[in-house]
């Protein structure tokens, strides 16, 4: 198995995004429709943060224990944007990082998804099922059991 391999052949590129300003509820659609769960949030090309559906669903959350009756929910939960509830700054990988590297860091700092962004720009993005995936067809590919 070559840990050399680089981040850029096995990330998925053309990832669907969010603008920072997009409203909750579209969020909400998007996690609904999509077998995904973590969002990116690009503006103008430029990665700002990111959301997870395990995020999403706790803010969810907390509205519905912090406010009582679903009207009081519904009035706040329509008021969220994305900015108000992604990971600024999340870690990023470049293309030209190796897999080996995207293991590493996932392992390090127990998350499941990492923007990978090339000179500024938002490119893509690498799962830990992507990750999982290569390993499983590198052993397959070799016989091994």
């Amino acid at each position: 198995m070559n840990r050399d391999n680089t981040v850029a052949s096995i990330m998925t590129k053309n990832a669907i995004s969010v603008r920072s300003a997009t409203a909750i509820d579209e969020i909400n659609t998007i996690f609904d429709n999509y077998k995904f769960h973590h969002l990116p949030v690009v503006d103008g090309g430029e990665l700002k943060g990111m959301i997870s559906k395990s995020d999403y669903l706790k803010i969810r959350h907390m509205l519905a224990y912090a406010l009582s009756g679903q009207i009081g929910i519904n009035d706040l939960y329509s008021t969220l944007r994305a900015s108000d509830i992604m990971t600024s700054q999340p870690l990023c990988l470049e293309p030209s990082d190796t897999i080996g590297m995207a293991g590493e860091i996932f392992m390090a700092n127990v998350i499941h998804a990492l923007p990978v962004v090339e000179d500024g720009v938002f490119v893509g993005i690498i799962t830990s099922h992507d990750l999982l995936a290569y390993v499983f067809h590198q052993l397959k590919g070799s016989g091994t059991k």
